[in-house]
């Protein structure tokens, strides 16, 4: 049986913004259940990753400039600016409703 590189076929399916979204909103979800910043951050990464083929050269290289770790942060903590910089470049929203 062929194994696959996970890291790559999630990528593959970052690639539609429909799963994206989804797999953002549960990064979110997760993340204010249990604190882990960093699990999201991930998330938000692995998405720009997944939609760096999309855009263009100079947008690739913005979206990676404002993941380096120190950019956009205040004492180290990514800024909501940054966050929607980054959705916005792959094209991405955030919505809000009530639980």
């Amino acid at each position: 049986m062929p194994v696959r590189d996970y890291k790559s076929d999630l990528l593959v399916r970052l690639a539609d913004p429909d799963y994206a979204a989804l797999y953002l909103k549960t990064a979110l979800d997760e993340t204010l259940k249990d604190g882990d910043k960093e699990a999201f951050l991930l998330a938000v990464k692995d998405v720009a990753d997944a939609q760096a083929a999309t855009v263009s050269i100079a947008d690739q290289a913005e979206i990676v400039d404002e993941l380096l770790p120190g950019k956009a942060t205040v004492d180290g903590t990514p800024t909501v600016e940054m966050l929607l910089s980054v959705l916005d470049r792959v094209g991405l929203t955030m919505e809000f409703k009530s639980a």
